[in-house]
């Protein structure tokens, strides 16, 4: 690379003493500005000059200090009383670096030797911190320790394991740590196990953050809680933006580290079992106005609790069977699963009540309907009487206009319907793993099947639906157990597997027989005779196309030996055919309506 000569004005006349002392205001003058980053790059490039700048190091100290770089501000501090041990505020510095790396032992020590070291007005900021650090030790090992330990004693051991375990780390290879763990030693990355925590202790996680954040930062906590969500908002973060957003991401994920180690420094002069206990000192005072603030959630809970009903019920009552489905999972997997039952005594028959409710509303679908003998034809009338969709394609058609481009679909075009049903999917798992009575164990896997029958996987309908009927007979719910036998009878109907919905149909009537519900074993009747109609059906077919081959091959056997025949005769021979096939196609009519009346 050819060099470019520097023009004579642009040549720095000053001497690298005075450009380092340049760099060294500017960074001052950029730290009264707040702008400490700033003036952290122009103190390296002042000490890149002159390393033994004890102003310098001193400034950059209490630079490092503000952005929370505590273990580089100590480092700076002790290089600087390196060079100068008798500047009081060096040492005083050294101090603050070791208090605010929460080393108070070591923070007392240095400050005692300082009172000891220096005289005057200068002894009186090292005994004003002496007194600070003693207050805090009263506070984090005073009277409220006692109480904490005996609280939490027993979790303890399986803390320090867990901190134990986390500092070791073994030099040995990966594939010898597996052979003794037991395990594959064949593979070199390891997965990571996906750590899965219950709706209520995620809520108790989210809810203990925000009252250690209202603790120690008062109302700035809410800045706390924006700029932890900042840190993943896709309106921020936009992947279009290639400069940009890798910037903002390392802005947003930098600032909230330093808010942590902020709130670390608070919560170790003043922990969270002080603060409380400072807050309200009689333990009979306290426990008083927890009581009352859990009898209140619990009258708020209740008086929620009917109103769900009475809406699940309304919604029952108006035939609107989507949206009581998408209220009851909502209901069901964002606010009962919170509760426990200390705000919530009768939650057992509250979710009996709503389940059992909800498999009604489904159960109530199935009925005769009025113009059956109309408008269903015989081999779509069981699909239609399990209100089973003809022909999806149809609802896809759409009309392309010209120059509309929305009218075109693209081949890379995201499919949301897709991903609705992977995220519902995962939603349904997650809740079935922490699900703890049979009946919404029920309801879960219920859920589960009918979503995969709405994206035509009919062999894992099949599958999770049997693992809804074993369920049921856990808590002797027939009214589950015949939905779930529905559903495999839909997903036969859809196959066209006849025998296999037969059999399915003859459990059902089971079930209904159970329930001693004539309304659904008439709907069974129906289901019931559409399937043997639909076999006989298929039965003459077979037995048609069986005759047509066997009179094709006589046919085409018959010509080899009489050529003689004119086109005349096989011209009358096919008509004698054709009137013989219309013949049997109304004879087979007049069976079929003979059937269903």
């Amino acid at each position: 690379m050819q060099e470019v000569a520097v023009l004579p004005w642009e040549k720095i006349a000053w001497s690298d003493e005075h450009v380092q002392l340049i760099y060294r205001d500017w960074g001052l003058f950029y730290t009264h500005k707040q702008q400490l980053d700033i003036a952290a790059k122009y103190y390296d490039k002042s000490l890149e000059l002159k390393e033994d700048d004890s102003r310098a190091l001193y400034f950059r100290s209490q630079c490092k200090r503000n952005i929370a770089q505590t273990q580089g501000a100590l480092e700076d501090g002790l290089a600087a009383g390196a060079i100068e041990p008798n500047n009081a505020p060096i040492n005083l510095e050294i101090c603050d670096a070791l208090y605010e790396l929460n080393q108070f032992e070591n923070c007392k020590v240095e400050l005692h030797d300082n009172t000891h070291k220096f005289y005057g007005k200068k002894v009186s900021a090292f005994q004003n911190r002496l007194i600070v650090v003693d207050e805090n030790f009263k506070d984090s090992i005073g009277e409220t320790l006692g109480p904490f330990i005996l609280r939490n004693e027993k979790i303890f051991a399986k803390v320090l394991e867990q901190f134990e375990r986390e500092k070791y780390v073994d030099p040995r290879p990966l594939w010898k740590i597996l052979r003794e763990q037991g395990k594959c030693d064949v593979l070199s990355v390891l997965e990571k196990e996906e750590v899965l925590l219950s709706p209520r202790e995620i809520a108790r996680r989210e809810r203990a953050f925000k009252v250690f954040n209202q603790i120690y930062y008062n109302k700035s906590w809410i800045d706390v809680l924006f700029l932890k969500d900042l840190r993943d908002n896709m309106n921020l973060l936009l992947p279009q933006c290639k400069v940009s957003t890798p910037y903002l991401r390392h802005l947003t994920n930098t600032k909230y580290e330093v808010l942590k180690k902020f709130l670390k420094m608070l919560q170790a002069r003043s922990p969270l079992y002080n603060e409380q206990m400072r807050k309200c000192p009689d333990k009979k005072v306290w426990e008083k106005h927890r009581q009352a603030h859990l009898n209140h959630i619990q009258y708020q809970t209740r008086r929620n609790m009917l109103t769900i009903l009475r809406t699940i019920r309304q919604l029952r009552a108006a035939g609107k069977i989507k949206q009581l489905g998408k209220y009851v999972e909502e209901v069901m997997g964002d606010y009962v699963v919170l509760k426990t039952h200390r705000v919530m005594p009768w939650k057992f028959q509250f979710i009996n009540e709503v389940y059992n409710t909800l498999a009604l509303a489904y159960a109530d679908i199935f009925m005769e309907p009025p113009d059956m003998n109309v408008h269903y034809d015989a081999k779509n009338r069981l699909i239609r009487l399990l209100k089973m969709p003809i022909d999806k394609n149809k609802d896809r058609v759409m009309r392309f206009v010209f120059g509309d481009k929305s009218t075109y679909q693209e081949p890379d075009a995201i499919d949301y319907t897709l991903l609705a049903y992977k995220k519902y999917l995962a939603r349904l798992e997650k809740r079935m793993h922490f699900a703890k009575y049979s009946i919404e164990k029920c309801y879960l896997l219920y859920e589960i099947a009918q979503s995969h029958l709405t994206q035509s996987r009919f062999e894992e309908c099949c599958s999770v639906a049997r693992k809804a009927i074993e369920e049921t007979k856990n808590c002797n719910s027939y009214l589950w157990r015949f939905l779930s036998i529905l559903l495999i009878c839909k997903s036969h109907a859809v196959l066209h597997k006849v025998e296999r919905g037969r059999d399915a149909l003859n459990e059902a009537y089971e079930c209904a027989e159970r329930l001693k519900c004539g309304e659904l074993m008439h709907f069974i009747d129906l289901c019931r005779v559409s399937v043997e109609t639909e076999i006989s059906l298929k039965k003459r077919t077979q037995s048609f196309d069986s005759v047509r081959r066997r009179k094709s091959r006589l046919s085409v056997g018959g010509s080899s030996h009489m050529s003689q025949y004119s086109s005349g005769s096989a011209n009358n021979n096919a008509d004698e055919r054709n009137e013989e096939q219309e013949q049997e196609e109304q004879q087979e009519r007049q069976v079929t309506a003979r059937e269903f009346q």
